[in-house]
């Protein structure tokens, strides 16, 4: 009986969590000056010839994401790579998004979010018990060449939802399909 209180407990805490957040920021146009995307982001999916969807950061900085999976739990997933494609190193700092997950996370992609702009609603990564983010850490200094994996979790939107803005600092915004995890 014990268990099925903490669950329900983590439950309501991750609801309420995400209702507090819900009110942050979510008309943000990505940085685009006249509130409009760039007409060439299209919505990722993996691409069944391997490559996702690229997005461009600052100084040669290269997010490309090959998935963003629902699983069962009400947890999608967001995996993809980086990369340094430019001709100088690059600080990882800046990926963080300077909230306190950074603080206790270090270099991470703990800066990135997920909007529902239908259900206006932002989320952001999840953490586990002891407050770490659910989400990839990267080395100090990203040298130019250097490739990592990236991988975040965040709470799901709800079912209906099957596309979602991903944003990352220094990234900017793209639209992505949430595909079902097999």
């Amino acid at each position: 009986m014990a268990q099925v209180g903490a669950k329900v407990a983590a439950v309501g805490l991750v609801a309420v969590v995400t209702l507090s957040l819900s009110g942050c920021g979510v008309g943000d146009s990505g940085g685009a000056p006249d509130g409009k995307k760039p007409a060439a982001e299209k919505p990722a999916a993996a691409d069944p010839k391997g490559k996702g969807l690229e997005m461009k950061g600052a100084n040669g900085a290269v997010l490309t994401i090959d998935s963003v999976q629902r699983y069962e739990g009400g947890v999608v997933t967001v995996r993809g790579e980086m990369r340094n494609d430019g001709k100088v190193a690059l600080n990882t700092g800046q990926w963080t998004g300077g909230n306190d997950l950074s603080l206790k996370n270090g270099y991470s992609s703990s800066g990135a979010t997920l909007a529902d702009l239908k259900g206006k609603k932002r989320y952001y990564p999840l953490r586990d018990t002891q407050g770490n983010c659910l989400c990839n850490q990267f080395h100090t200094v990203f040298q130019p060449g250097d490739t990592a994996p990236v991988f975040v979790q965040f709470p799901a939107p709800p079912e209906g939802t099957t596309e979602v803005d991903f944003a990352m600092p220094t990234f900017g915004t793209a639209p992505v399909k949430i595909t079902v995890a097999q």
